[in-house]
């Protein structure tokens, strides 16, 4: 080696220097921040590859020169060297050598960075890749996802469309057939009221007429008792006697019948007042029963009222329910409140709902299927 030196120090110099030079520009490309390198990572390592190839190449040049030197004249023999100077010569010899083989493998190791860092390149833009693809197949099921929501957003709505109508027809059907139970109910009421009513009568004429009956037949008798005994003391009369006692009769009879008919005018006008005075009795007893049974509606309501925080004294709502017989709750407006807004309405409307099934009615006479009563929280 140190013959190679002294032959051709101008070469081994220069190829220590390309070396250090491939080196450092290797280093300087490493330590360049990630951002920087992202674009122009592959024309770096090319040119490193190209520099590296062409060192290769000279040294590969300088070597088939070593092997095969040109000729040179003959050199004229050197003085005896001095042994000190020899053992310099040979220890920084070694040196170079030493040095030249340290940068031999650090440019082994350098391409062998190179090798890794363009491995790692390919990598990272399959990396890339792949996560391109996984956002796109995310994007895309994401998209079907959103079509699926509005479809099903509109099924929805379709079927929440279809309820309100299914429903506000069933709402119709029950107010027709509540207005024609209630039609019917009357009529039925109306009609037992009427056939009870007759029935008082008939059996009334029938009373009277037995009454008639029988004071008749009793006047048959006296009056046949009377002609009995005046037929008796008529024999002993004269005709005279007859004849007046006979126009007394017929007097007394005539005044009998006049009797007769003021008996039964009286008893047909005392027939009537017991008549009214009846009707009027069942229809106070039945406002008494109403009264009644709305005070226990009210009642009723009252313990289910949780009064809202804008109440003021005095406050008076009008509530109209519709019942089902007895005292099913199918319907509550609340028409008007005197002293409240809103909230109260809905607080009162809230403790009709919560205070079904009503109190039952006394009787079905008070019975209504739209129910209106004043309603005054306390």
């Amino acid at each position: 080696m140190s013959e190679l030196f002294r032959r051709y120090p101008l070469a081994i110099v220069l190829s220590v220097v390309v070396h250090v030079a491939v080196a450092a520009l290797t280093f300087v490309v490493l330590e360049r921040p990630a951002e920087e390198q992202s674009g122009d990572d592959e024309e770096i390592i090319l040119a490193e590859l190209v520099t590296d190839t062409d060192l290769q190449e000279e040294m590969q040049a300088l070597l088939e020169e070593i092997e095969d030197p040109e000729p040179e004249p003959e050199p004229e023999p050197d003085p005896e060297p001095d042994p000190e100077i020899a053992r310099q010569q040979e220890l920084l010899e070694q040196q170079r050598i030493e040095e030249f083989q340290r940068q031999e493998e650090e440019l082994e190791q350098q391409r062998l960075l190179q090798e890794a860092e363009q491995l790692r390149l390919e990598e990272e833009q399959q990396r890339q890749e792949e996560e391109q693809r996984r956002l796109e197949e995310e994007q895309q099921r994401e998209e079907q996802q959103r079509l699926k929501e509005e479809a099903e957003k509109q099924r929805i709505e379709e079927e929440a469309q279809r309820l309100r109508l299914e429903e506000e027809a069933e709402q119709q059907r029950l107010a027709e057939e509540e207005e024609r139970l209630r039609i019917e109910e009357e009529k039925r009421l109306e009609e037992e009221l009427l056939a009870e009513e007759a029935e008082q009568q008939r059996l009334e004429e029938e009373r009277l007429e037995q009454e008639r009956l029988a004071e008749e037949k009793r006047l048959e008798e006296e009056r046949l008792a009377e002609e009995t005994e005046r037929q008796r003391l008529e024999e002993e009369r004269l005709e005279q006697e007859r004849l007046a006692e006979q126009a007394r009769l017929e007097e007394e009879r005539r005044q009998e019948q006049q009797r007769q008919a003021a008996l039964e005018e009286q008893q047909k006008q005392q027939a009537a007042a017991e008549q009214k005075a009846r009707r009027e009795r069942l229809l106070r007893k039945k406002a008494q029963l109403t009264q009644e049974y709305k005070q226990s509606i009210r009642k009723a309501v009252t313990r289910k009222f949780r009064p809202p925080a804008d109440l003021r004294p005095g406050t008076t709502c009008t509530v109209v329910a519709r019942l089902v017989y007895p005292n099913e709750i199918v319907d509550v407006q609340v028409q008007q409140c005197s002293g409240g807004g809103p909230l109260m309405e809905r607080a009162v409307e809230k403790a009709v709902w919560s205070a079904q099934p009503f109190p039952s009615p006394p009787h079905k006479a008070v019975f209504e299927r739209r129910l209106v009563f004043e309603f005054k929280p306390r």
